[in-house]
């Protein structure tokens, strides 16, 4: 690799990770122009469009996505080969990508028994959505992620599926027998004349459930939308309403008739969660630590 195709290379990363030359040039501490002029001198060495111009910024082009792909994973590569070169202890150093719901009740369980057995590695934990996580995995901006399976697994990440989830409707008893004083006779009265909680409308099984109630004609009056799986639960539990929760942890709560089930006779709505990593390049030690004790906790799934 030649020291000016690397001078080159190292802007169009920056150009394709931020999507704007003005930026790009702020964390390169250059001038906007010698950007534009780098770009253009790539693309004519290239004899290919990398980007096409738009007024708040630059979008890539196919031919740019494809190349921004092996340039951003070699630029990691360099990183980690420096960081090993200076003697700094990236071998001790774990980041993971996680929902608060499976924080709560995946990861807690496992990392109390992990961190005594591994005290000395550093790890740091991202709380933000699948979505996010997956994102970040991709850029190799995370060692791990902890996400709920997408439909359409990435080629170049590892899933481990390790629990498949159910999503079901609950309420406490108290607030049904409420609202049988309402004249609720049906489970379409419950879903009338309650107050039904739900994941906000962005989210994918939402807007599968929408559709759902739109097919089978049921109304809804008043709901409450959150972005959190363990505040619906907590919802529920108080009786503040009717919550669209995961059937695996609320298990205790049905078993011991602190929560009910509503049996509605509509497709089930199921899910995954995986463990998903990066291969390539290879795994550092502290990755392969978590991930092999990850594996005797949760049993793979099919």
């Amino acid at each position: 690799m030649e020291r000016n195709h690397l001078y080159l290379y190292r802007i169009f990363n920056e150009v394709a990770k931020t999507g704007n030359f003005t930026n790009a040039a702020k964390e390169l501490y250059l001038s906007q122009p010698a950007v534009s002029s780098a770009i253009n001198n790539l693309e004519a060495t290239l004899k290919t469009k990398l980007f096409v111009r738009k007024s708040r910024g630059v979008e890539l082009t196919n031919e740019g996505r494809t190349f921004y792909n092996h340039i951003k994973s070699a630029f990691h590569i360099l990183e980690k080969g420096t960081n090993e070169v200076m003697k700094e202890s990236t071998s001790k150093k774990l980041s993971i990508g996680v929902s608060t719901t499976m924080c709560h009740h995946v990861v807690r369980p496992f990392l109390k028994d992990f961190i005594e057995e591994f005290p000395h590695l550093d790890i740091s934990l991202l709380n933000q959505s699948s979505f996010e996580t997956y994102k970040m995995l991709e850029s190799y901006e995370l060692d791990i992620g902890i996400v709920t399976a997408s439909p359409l697994e990435k080629k170049d990440l590892k899933h481990y599926l390790f629990m498949s989830i159910e999503f079901i409707f609950v309420a406490t008893p108290s607030y049904l027998a409420s609202l049988e004083g309402k004249d609720a006779k049906s489970l379409e009265d419950y879903f009338e004349l309650g107050k039904i909680m739900m994941l906000n409308k962005v989210h994918p099984l939402r807007q599968s459930l929408d559709h759902t109630f739109y097919k089978r004609g049921i109304k809804i009056n008043n709901k409450l939308e959150v972005s959190n799986m363990d505040l619906l639960i907590d919802f529920a539990k108080m009786g503040i309403g009717i919550g669209f929760v995961i059937r695996n942890f609320v298990k205790d709560q049905l078993d011991n008739g602190e929560l009910v089930e509503l049996a509605l006779e509509i497709p089930q709505v199921y899910s995954r969660f995986a463990l998903v990593y990066n291969e390539i390049p290879e795994l550092t030690g502290s990755s392969k630590i978590f991930i092999d004790k990850f594996k005797e906790k949760y049993k793979l799934i099919n």
